[in-house]
């Protein structure tokens, strides 16, 4: 199976998985991230990080036009601080509020798609940077705890993911770093797939609380590896409880 196809399964996993919720409980301010435990194995192995993100959405009930608008206009309210921009492209309607700051991005989308008198629609939220450390940690797990709080009312799924670079090693000799990395987790590999310049293992982990189901298991802990070339670094993206970055 080549890497295209396994991306294609996993963002197929992933869109389907949307509709899980952990439990009716209410979102706490004091919501915390697995980006600090991914980041602390990653440097532990010496990679370097270029990309973070942590992303969530929900499906909502919109049956109309009128009624996307009001929620616009809500959203508006709640967030005057984003910049927004509402638009209608290829036969979608989509609102999103745009805030950057110190090389980190945050965004709120709503999202719908009207079908034959019918509408799917999305309340998205995603905050994304390249830079990660204790203070970062620190403000982005308050922001998303508050913004949590205000966007849903059940607590979503929330999807981490990071993504750098190992340098110039061997695919054989990540494939040790990676068994590791599973050690320091706590995590039993569940699948795998390898290549000569590609590896890609799902597992679970006792260590992350979020899972989502498989045909035969529960997973909450996805490590993708692609060499490009002789003597060519090698590149990393590690998601829970799955992978969300393109590799």
């Amino acid at each position: 199976m080549k890497k295209s196809v396994l991306y294609l399964l996993t963002i197929s996993i992933f869109f389907s998985l949307f509709c899980v919720t952990i439990g009716n409980r209410t979102v706490l301010a004091n919501f915390t991230t697995d980006l600090d435990m991914l980041v602390k194995e990653i440097k532990r192995e010496h990679g370097q990080i270029s990309e973070w993100s942590l992303y969530t959405r929900e499906s909502i009930n919109i049956s109309s036009k009128n009624d996307w608008l009001k929620q616009v206009d809500l959203l508006k309210e709640q967030f005057p601080q984003l910049k927004w921009d509402v638009r209608e492209e290829k036969g979608q309607w989509q609102a999103e509020g745009l805030s950057s700051k110190k090389n980190i991005v945050e965004s709120i989308k709503l999202l719908s798609t009207p079908t034959n008198n019918q509408y799917t629609s999305y309340l998205i939220y995603e905050v994304k940077g390249i830079h990660w450390n204790s203070q970062i940690a620190l403000n982005v797990n308050k922001t998303i705890g508050v913004k949590l709080d205000a966007l849903y009312s059940k607590k979503p799924v929330f999807f981490s993911c990071i993504k750098g670079e190992f340098s110039d090693k061997m695919v054989k000799v990540l494939l040790s770093e990676v068994s590791q990395i599973l050690t320091s987790l706590h995590a039993n590999e569940k699948e795998a797939l390898k290549e000569k310049d590609f590896v890609s293992i799902s597992a679970y982990s006792s260590e992350i609380m979020q899972s989502v189901p498989t045909k035969d298991n529960r997973m909450n802990l996805q490590i993708g590896l692609r060499k490009t070339g002789m003597g060519a670094n090698t590149s990393f993206v590690i998601g829970t409880p799955i992978i969300t970055i393109e590799y």
